[in-house]
């Protein structure tokens, strides 16, 4: 009996300390199926995790099962601003083209034409937008979905 004890007490040491992280973010979670098709026109049918746990990824589909925007969410421990920063950096380096500095939306964030992307830092994390439909794929429709996500992050 002790011998059990001692090792659920040994497991106990291990994953307490594990419990302290939180949750990984849910990108569904920071913006609905409304508030897309208020943005999209209504075009938006379906919503559909893409990658849970940390980085998350959420994708809002149309009838034909084609994305119309696909919002991510990485929480990073250390540096975030260092992180938003690389990541600009590899996308104008891959895209050949400057990001426009976005400074009404989190802490920090950046709007990157060629690949249609906005992306923000609020605390330590890091979320980008993207809408994959032609009519919405503009800095304004990506910076009101922005909003809405920034206002459900906690």
């Amino acid at each position: 009996m002790r011998f059990i004890l001692h090792r659920f007490i040994a497991a106990l040491a291990v994953v307490a300390p594990l419990a302290t992280l939180g949750a990984p973010p849910d990108a569904c979670s920071l913006i609905s199926l409304q508030d897309v098709n208020l943005i999209a026109d209504g075009v938006a049918t379906k919503v559909v995790p893409q990658k849970s746990g940390n980085p998350s990824s959420c994708a809002f589909n149309d009838g034909k099962q084609g994305a119309v925007l696909v919002v991510s969410v990485r929480e990073v421990q250390y540096a975030a601003a260092n992180e938003l920063q690389y990541e600009r950096e590899n996308n104008e380096k891959i895209y050949r083209a400057k990001a426009k500095p976005v400074e009404v939306l989190g802490d920090q964030a950046f709007w990157l034409q060629p690949n249609k992307l906005l992306m923000f830092r609020k605390g330590k994390m890091l979320v980008s937008v993207t809408f994959a439909r032609a009519q919405n794929a503009n800095e304004i429709d990506s910076a009101k979905a922005a909003r809405v996500v920034e206002s459900n992050m906690k």
